[in-house]
């Protein structure tokens, strides 16, 4: 008898915007040491979906919380069926970039730049994405 194991596809507990300014470079900013996750890579704005919260909405508030900056019109980047976080970009936000406690730096880098930091998984391919289809 052949047993075929069924994947259930992974809830959605985070969310993040991969941001393009008017000159086509991106906002990384740079996770503390202490993170449990990628610690000490740079990697995009987004954080936890709260209760009752959608992954959208989430994007939207973390962005703002993690960078001062107030972004729209966010649309769905494409993600693996196992990936437990929702990807989105945009051009359109406002106001100056003010980090908050959970990181250290920030920085808008081009493609040419941005191979020259040490990137949180998957930072390099949503950005290609981005270049190439938004």
């Amino acid at each position: 008898m052949m047993k075929i194991k069924i994947r259930k596809k992974k809830q959605v507990t985070g969310a993040i915007v991969v941001l393009l300014d008017a000159e086509r470079r991106t906002l990384i900013l740079l996770r503390p040491k202490e993170a449990h996750w990628a610690p000490h890579k740079w990697g995009y704005p987004g954080g936890k979906i709260e209760d009752g919260e959608d992954p959208e909405t989430a994007a939207i508030r973390e962005t703002k919380e993690e960078t001062q900056l107030t972004v729209w019109n966010l649309e769905a980047l494409p993600s693996p069926h196992s990936s437990e976080v929702a990807s989105y970009y945009s051009q359109d936000f406002e106001g100056e970039v003010e980090i908050d406690f959970e990181h250290e730096d920030w920085k808008w880098v081009s493609r040419d730049e941005i191979e020259q930091y040490p990137l949180a998984p998957g930072t390099l391919d949503m950005f290609e994405w981005v270049l190439k289809n938004g």
